[in-house]
């Protein structure tokens, strides 16, 4: 073990084989398969036995979005608070790494941020440039105190977009932020690593396998890889933060009801005066 923490500190980042247990990476595919069952009204996949090993699971899901890309964003939304998520973020092998890269125990630490990524092919509105995680995520003042898990759910090449890295780019520190803008003026959620900064470091793209985990410390450079395959790309993303330490600010995940489904059941005549509009404000910042 001290040389995975030393490879970890020296590099900024370790991946770890075989992890993560495919029972429970196939119940969180399964809860994707069901939540596409229920939004698209589609029963074909229901006779398949496991549906999400087959072609046919991307290619429904592929089609849905481009369809349907409100109901695409409810099974995204639903993912989010899925026990199935919360027991792979969760899980020993995940948390007791993290403890250990993070130099504190596992009682010590905080989680910030679980998702489950869907990115279908040639899709670039998603992709993340070259970034820091902690300037996105201010928990801890100090982005060493802290640390991103990068989980696949299937095998991920080169071509269905494995992530970029830069090693040992987080020891330069907390880059100020730049925030890009669209060509209509609206601000992206975009916050990038100046290019003076990306040219000093290598490109190094990291294919992972199921099971496998990707940990990087909050300061490394890294972006996302764009998916040419012809299948979704599946990945569970999760931050974690030491909230003992010094430089830890306690936080609170603001409830988001998703605005089109609330909508969908009013018109049923379903009694949603209860649920507050509310628009969706991931936590950004843009200074340290």
């Amino acid at each position: 073990m001290p040389d995975i923490i030393n490879d970890y500190n020296k590099n900024g980042y370790k991946v770890l084989k075989k992890i993560i247990p495919n029972t429970r990476i196939d119940a969180l595919l399964e809860n994707i398969c069901k939540l596409y069952c229920k939004y698209s009204k589609d029963s074909e996949l229901e006779s398949l036995e496991c549906p999400w090993k087959s072609k046919l699971f991307h290619k429904k899901l592929i089609e849905f979005r481009e369809k349907e890309p409100l109901l695409f964003g409810a099974i995204y939304d639903s993912l989010k608070t899925s026990i199935t998520l919360t027991q792979i973020v969760s899980n020993d092998a995940i948390v007791d790494n993290v403890a250990k890269f993070l130099n504190v125990k596992p009682s010590e630490i905080s989680i910030s941020e679980p998702m489950c990524r869907l990115d279908v092919p040639n899709d670039k509105r998603n992709a993340l440039e070259w970034h820091q995680e902690r300037s996105f995520f201010p928990q801890n003042r100090d982005g060493s105190h802290s640390l991103v898990c990068w989980i696949p759910l299937t095998n991920v090449t080169e071509e269905m977009g494995a992530i970029h890295i830069s090693p040992e780019s987080h020891k330069g520190g907390l880059i100020i932020p730049e925030r890009n803008e669209k060509k209509n003026g609206s601000s992206t959620r975009q916050i990038s690593v100046p290019e003076e900064h990306i040219k000093k470091y290598e490109d190094l793209t990291v294919p992972v396998d199921v099971g496998d985990v990707v940990f990087l410390n909050m300061l490394l450079f890294h972006r996302s890889g764009v998916n040419i395959s012809d299948k979704i790309r599946f990945a569970v993303q999760a931050r974690f933060h030491t909230a003992t330490a010094d430089d830890f600010i306690p936080f609170e995940l603001v409830n988001y009801y998703n605005p089109d489904i609330k909508q969908r059941l009013i018109e049923k005549n379903y009694d949603c005066s209860d649920i507050p509009d509310n628009i969706r404000q991931p936590p950004i910042a843009e200074k340290s």
